[in-house]
């Protein structure tokens, strides 16, 4: 079953992204003007946002903000809508991100206002990828990335009797998505695109599938979260209003 918490292809290392930043804020109907045409369904997909997006919003969000990110969620299989914007994210062609840049904006400015995450947190890939993913090497994946902080979510998504990857990711920035998406019960995380990874560990297979351990690093992340494959304290740093939540990071096999 295909689904954003799988969704993950090669991720060549092209260029960064860059300008989207620049563009004026734009309501979410206005911004996805550009890409409407090539997107089966997208304007009732938008209607739907608006119509059950998470507003008003306990974190200062628009409305086409919550909307903007009620969108990213909803699934509809290969014809999802965050299916075409992770591919143009990962094209080594740069000018094919640039109609979505309006989106961009309204999508990253909601997501600075959502809590930051850090700690563990857990991404699949339903096969083998463990050659691309070299002790010590860093990644960037340039896609945005669906997590989740409790593993089952995940695994529920990859198929036992086949190869898959099992991605346990010590988070600096990833940002809690929880009460804005439309699975609330997910406990989704999100990795925005441009995240570096370092290989901590890839060394441990169970079966058919196999774990990789990454810890993500950039300016905000200084020093490693201490953390092992049996356990590891994971918590989430609101703003505002501040407050904590402590969960406990752990593998577990079927």
């Amino acid at each position: 079953m295909a689904s954003r918490f799988t969704d993950c292809y090669s991720e060549k290392q092209s260029g960064p992204i860059g300008g989207y930043w620049k563009y004026p804020l734009l309501s979410l109907k206005d911004a996805l003007v550009p890409v409407l045409s090539k997107i089966d369904g997208l304007d009732r997909d938008i209607k739907e946002a608006y119509e059950y997006c998470h507003f008003p919003s306990e974190h200062g969000l628009t409305k086409d903000e919550a909307a903007a990110i009620f969108l990213y969620t909803l699934e509809a299989g290969e014809y999802s809508f965050y299916v075409a914007l992770n591919r143009a994210l990962r094209d080594e062609e740069r000018k094919k991100i640039t109609p979505w840049f309006s989106y961009l904006k309204l999508f990253d400015t909601a997501l600075e206002k959502l809590p930051t995450v850090k700690g563990c947190i857990w991404r699949g890939v339903p096969r083998n990828v463990s050659q691309d993913y070299v002790m010590g090497d860093v990644k960037i994946w340039w896609s945005v990335n669906s997590c989740s902080s409790v593993i089952k979510v995940v695994e529920d998504f990859l198929n036992s009797n086949d190869d898959s990857t099992l991605f346990m990711i010590e988070a600096a920035n990833g940002k809690d998505l929880t009460g804005y998406t439309n699975f609330p019960h997910e406990e989704e995380v999100l990795l925005k695109m441009g995240t570096k990874l370092r290989v901590k560990s890839n060394a441990m297979k169970h079966g058919k599938l196999h774990l990789i351990h990454l810890v993500e690093i950039g300016n905000n992340n200084q020093a490693e979260i201490p953390a092992t494959t049996a356990a590891a304290a994971s918590y989430v740093e609101p703003k505002p209003p501040t407050k904590t939540v402590l969960s406990k990071c752990y593998i577990h096999f079927r």
